[in-house]
């Protein structure tokens, strides 16, 4: 079972904040939403449990997004301690919410190799599982997210490794299917989608395919890397590959629409990969 959601709280949602978004979410058919903090962490215990509350009345999977200026590769300490203090603060509501994983952008190599980079990493993020086990934070993942932009520590190797370095209790690769097409390689047929999910079952086990976290969306591409998300009908790249992989190989988790439609394209998505699976169910055996 895969559960679709978008990225932050629905464009129709009929009222304000979090909760009310949550509760929309299952009005309309969707199973996740992920709480967006890349702006910061503004939401206290108490709403934070409260969105909770409503998250798990309506049967709704929550993860949530760190803010966008964490850098764990950063050269000055005090940008460091900034990260790991925005990481904690995003597990602290994440706890709060019931929600994970939380997703981390992991930082920019600025003309250093990716061996020196990693360790930067790793270091930064185990002072974060060190402060959240201070603070009694359990049951949330650190998210290290497939990143978009050459510059950017993130390749699908570099997430994987990181994976692997913490284990499945304390970190999961973020894929993001949008941001691999634009700084790895053209996504484009089922096979395609198959090799990758095919390296993440292989270096990190089956368990990273009963409960995975991703992000999708159409991807504008320039040098760099991307520039700007787009709606799926941008068939760039195509979804439909994608639910076919997932569903002849048996994954299941979170699928995070990212396109600028939200729960639009967030439904859109669910309704493909529910065709698929069913048109699969139906030619089995």
């Amino acid at each position: 079972m895969i559960r679709f959601g978008p990225a932050g709280i629905p464009i129709g949602t009929p009222g304000e904040g979090t909760g009310a978004g949550i509760a929309y979410c299952r009005q309309i058919g969707l199973g996740a939403m992920e709480v967006e903090f890349v702006h910061g962490v503004k939401m206290g215990e108490p709403a934070a449990r409260d969105a909770g509350a409503v998250a798990r009345k309506n049967d709704v999977l929550l993860s949530c997004h760190a803010p966008y200026y964490i850098n764990c590769c950063a050269k000055e300490e005090l940008k460091l301690a900034g990260s790991v203090r925005h990481i904690v603060s995003t597990a602290q509501a994440a706890f709060w919410l019931g929600a994970t994983p939380i997703v981390i952008h992991p930082g920019f190599y600025m003309g250093r190799p990716a061996a020196e980079c990693r360790k930067m990493v790793i270091s930064t993020l185990r002072r974060c599982l060190d402060e959240m086990e201070r603070r009694k934070i359990s049951g949330v993942q650190l998210g290290a997210e497939l990143t978009g932009k050459k510059s950017a520590y993130g390749s699908l190797d570099e997430i994987i490794g990181l994976a692997e370095e913490f284990g499945a209790k304390q970190a999961v690769p973020v894929i993001d299917f949008a941001h691999y097409h634009a700084r790895e390689a053209r996504l484009k047929t089922q096979e395609d989608y198959a090799r990758i999910l095919d390296k993440v079952e292989k270096r990190l086990g089956s368990s990273a395919s009963r409960s995975f976290h991703c992000h999708f969306s159409g991807i504008e591409i320039i040098e760099a890397g991307e520039k700007n998300h787009l709606p799926i009908s941008s068939n760039s790249p195509p979804f439909e590959p994608l639910a076919r992989a997932w569903v002849e190989n048996g994954w299941s988790g979170k699928a995070i629409c990212e396109s600028p439609l939200l729960e639009k394209d967030a439904l859109e998505m669910q309704k493909i990969y529910n065709k698929v699976e069913e048109k699969n169910r139906d030619s089995a055996p």
